[in-house]
C-alpha cells in the first residue's frame, strides 16, 4: 500500500506539504505543486486513511447528503430517475473537488445527527425535509445545511435550491387550454409542496379566459402503484371525458401512459398526456413525453456549491435559488 511519504518523494516535497494538499490546507502552496500533487495522487490511486483525515483539524472532506424519504412512487427512493440523476451529481462534483459524499438516511432525524456527528461530516445537502424537520435538525446538530425542493409556509428561513414549480405548471395548464383541453385533469400523488405549486400554477393558466378550474380537477393518486393503478380504473371514464392529463412527475405520467396501452387507449388520440422533470426516460416512451424540463444536474450542482462556500465561511445573502422551467413539447400531446 502506497504511503503518504511516498507521494511526498515522487513530488519532490515534504510530506507535510502533501497533507496539506489532501486536506485542502492549500493558502501556502503554489498552484503548480498542487496540480503536480493532485496528478500524482490520480496516478497511484492513492486513498487518505479516513481517521487521519478527520483528525487533521483541516475538516473531514466528507458532505452528508440526505434522504428524507426511503420511498418514492411506492419504490426506494434511489431507483427514482430525478434521486438517481441528483445525487449522483452531487457525488460527482464532490469528488472533483477532494470531497466524499456519505449517504444518510433522514427518516429519524437522531439517524442524521448521529451519523453526522459520528464522521464529523462538514455539511448537509437534504432532500425530502420540509421547513419543520429541518429546525427539528438544526437544533440538534450544528452543521452547514442546504435543503433541495422545500417549501415552507412563509418566508425562507434557511438555504434552498430548487425550481418555479408554479411556472411550470402554468406553461403545461396554458398549452392544453391552447389546444383546446379545457377540462383537462392534474394527477398527482399530493397536494403539497411542489405538487401544490405546480397545480396551482396550471389551475392559473386554465383560468385565464375568465374560466373556472375547481379543486375537483386535481387528482390525488395513492403513493403505491397497486393502488395508483386501481384508481386509474375507477377513474378511467372520467380520464376519457377530460381528454388530457398533466402529471406532477414523468414517472406517474409514463406510467399512467403504459397502463392506457394496456387497456387499449391511443395516446395521444384519445388521452394527451404531460409529465413534468424531463427525466432520461422521457424520450424513450412512445410516443415521447410532453413535459416540463427541470436541469437536476444544475440543482444538484447549485447545492454542493452553495454548501461549499457555507462550510468556507461566506455569507449567502439570497436564501432560496428558483432556477427557470421550461415545456418540452414532443409527441404525446395531440395538438
Amino acid at each position: 500500500m502506497i504511503r503518504l511519504q511516498d507521494i511526498a518523494d515522487m513530488a519532490g516535497v515534504s510530506r507535510t506539504t502533501v497533507s496539506n494538499v489532501i486536506n485542502g490546507n492549500t493558502k501556502r502552496v503554489s498552484q503548480e505543486t498542487i496540480d503536480k500533487i493532485t496528478r500524482i495522487l490520480k496516478e497511484q490511486n492513492y486513498v487518505p486513511h479516513m481517521g487521519s483525515v478527520m483528525l487533521s483539524g483541516h475538516g473531514s472532506r466528507i458532505i452528508g447528503v440526505v434522504l428524507g424519504f426511503a420511498v418514492t412512487h411506492g419504490m426506494q427512493a434511489l431507483q427514482d430517475s430525478f434521486v438517481g440523476e441528483l445525487v449522483g451529481t452531487i457525488q460527482t462534483e464532490a469528488e472533483r473537488n477532494g470531497y466524499f459524499v456519505m449517504l444518510i438516511g433522514g427518516e429519524k432525524i437522531d439517524n442524521v445527527v448521529d451519523m453526522a456527528s459520528r464522521w464529523n461530516v462538514e455539511g448537509l445537502i437534504i432532500l425530502g425535509y420540509d421547513e419543520k424537520r429541518y429546525h427539528q435538525l438544526s437544533r440538534k446538530l450544528n452543521k452547514k445545511m442546504v435543503l433541495i425542493d422545500a417549501y415552507p409556509e412563509g418566508e425562507y428561513t434557511f438555504q434552498n435550491v430548487g425550481v418555479d414549480d408554479y411556472s411550470g405548471g402554468y406553461q403545461v395548464g396554458e398549452y392544453l387550454y391552447s389546444c383546446g383541453y379545457r377540462k383537462a385533469l392534474f394527477v398527482a400523488e399530493t397536494d403539497r409542496d411542489s405538487d401544490a405549486r405546480r397545480w396551482m400554477g396550471f389551475k392559473q393558466a386554465m383560468e385565464k379566459n375568465g374560466e373556472f378550474c375547481s379543486r375537483s380537477r386535481l387528482i390525488i393518486v395513492p403513493g403505491e402503484k397497486t393502488g395508483r393503478l386501481k384508481k386509474y380504473d375507477e377513474l378511467l371514464p372520467r380520464f376519457l371525458r377530460a381528454r388530457a392529463l398533466a402529471f406532477s412527475s414523468d414517472y406517474d405520467a409514463i406510467e399512467a401512459m403504459n397502463y392506457f396501452f394496456d387497456q387499449g387507449i391511443r395516446i395521444p388520440d384519445q388521452i394527451s398526456i404531460v409529465g413534468y422533470d424531463d427525466s432520461i426516460y422521457a424520450e424513450f416512451v412512445r410516443p415521447k413525453l410532453t413535459t416540463v424540463h427541470q436541469d437536476i444536474h444544475q440543482k444538484g450542482v447549485l447545492a454542493y456549491r452553495r454548501l461549499i462556500k457555507m462550510i468556507a465561511g461566506e455569507s449567502m445573502k439570497e436564501l432560496n435559488i428558483k432556477s427557470p422551467v421550461r415545456l418540452i413539447k414532443r409527441d404525446s400531446v395531440k395538438e
